[in-house]
């Protein structure tokens, strides 16, 4: 046999001595059974009935028998007899998440009452009246309507509580009011920040693009800066080069190069200086930084006649019929060493080469 524990027997007694102070009804009834759902588990009844005023109440210690099936068989028996739900205080408070239980009153009264007692003294107990609603995050808030000692909380003839001279229906409407405003205000609460942190997000991002901008002009400026010192120097040493570029071919044992390493020649037959691009040919022993120009190569007879020097003295080197010291012919003689080849212009020239048989 299941028997029912201390706080649910003191609850009762105190929900007794209020119903006793508020409608006075000779006819309360106690634990009146409405219907049994089956032989041993679920025997579903009013706490407390008042056939002539037509009010009952319906006590519960824990949610978990708040269930669809009993507040349904209640409502439905009923009898246009106004029902007052109680659940124990225990059972209120919010974390958070859906009060299953507790909403389940709430869809049939508009609220919970929330009953505190301390043990069966009627005059310390506290009754509060609350609802549930989810705010602007999603979570669920338990929203109180009325809060006071379970004594000052009235029962008009219709059932209805009443507390401070209005009914908790009122109150409710009022309260949900006021919740749905404080929703709507925290709304444009957050409209407002956030409109705030995109406008402040977007002065931060211009003036991030604003210092970047100013780095970049700092930087170009610098890059410029530098360009046009290295550009003056350079521009000081091609003037200085070009100034001292006359005693500069004074030598001939180093090539000449300006501040870029560009190599400069000097023209043997026109005296012209320029860069190694312009000469057709340039160096060599005893003249490394003379040369020979385009111009002079195509237009100056000197380059010519030189030119034709150059090949004959080449030829004569290697041609065995010219002496290669005087350019005089070759004859076959013959001396007392043998056959040898000497100069046409013997005895000014002496020069001989032995043939060999």
């Amino acid at each position: 046999m299941i028997t029912e524990g201390k706080i649910s027997v003191d609850s009762k007694i105190v929900l007794k001595c209020w119903l006793d102070d508020k409608i006075a009804a000779a006819d309360m009834e106690t634990r009146v059974p409405i219907q049994a759902v089956d032989d041993i588990n679920r025997k579903y009844e009013f706490s407390f009935l008042s056939r002539d005023k037509k009010i009952a109440l319906s006590y519960c210690h824990e949610r978990v028998n708040l269930s669809d099936e009993k507040l349904s068989i209640l409502e439905k028996n009923s009898q246009n007899i106004h029902i007052i739900y109680v659940v124990d205080s225990m059972n209120g408070g919010s974390v958070g998440q859906y009060p299953e239980g507790l909403m389940k009153v709430q869809n049939k009264q508009g609220y919970c009452l929330l009953l505190s007692i301390e043990g069966s003294d009627y005059s310390k107990a506290e009754l509060e009246a609350v609802f549930y609603a989810q705010d602007i995050d999603g979570l669920w808030k338990e929203i109180p309507i009325a809060v006071g000692l379970l004594k000052n909380f009235d029962i008009n003839a219709g059932g209805m509580v009443i507390y401070s001279g209005h009914s908790l229906d009122e109150m409710l409407e009022i309260a949900k009011t006021k919740f749905l405003a404080d929703l709507e205000k925290e709304r444009i609460k957050r409209a407002d920040e956030k409109k705030r942190r995109m406008e402040e997000l977007k002065r931060i991002q211009e003036e991030q693009e604003r210092l970047q901008e100013e780095y970049h002009r700092q930087q170009e400026e610098k890059r410029r800066a530098k360009e046009e010192k290295h550009q003056a120097e350079k521009q000081q040493l091609d003037e200085n080069f070009k100034r001292n570029m006359e005693s500069n071919f004074s030598q001939q044992e180093t090539p000449i190069r300006d501040a870029e390493g560009n190599r400069w020649i000097k023209c043997e037959f026109c005296g012209k200086i320029a860069m190694e691009k312009e000469f057709s040919s340039y160096g060599g022993v005893g003249h490394i930084n003379l040369g020979t120009c385009r111009e002079c190569l195509a237009y100056n007879p000197a380059v010519k006649e030189k030119t034709e020097k150059e090949n004959a003295m080449i030829r004569k080197k290697y041609d065995s019929a010219i002496c290669p010291e005087c350019g005089g012919k070759l004859h076959e003689r013959r001396g007392p060493y043998g056959s040898f080849m000497g100069c046409s212009n013997y005895p000014k020239c002496r020069y001989n080469r032995k043939i060999y048989k």
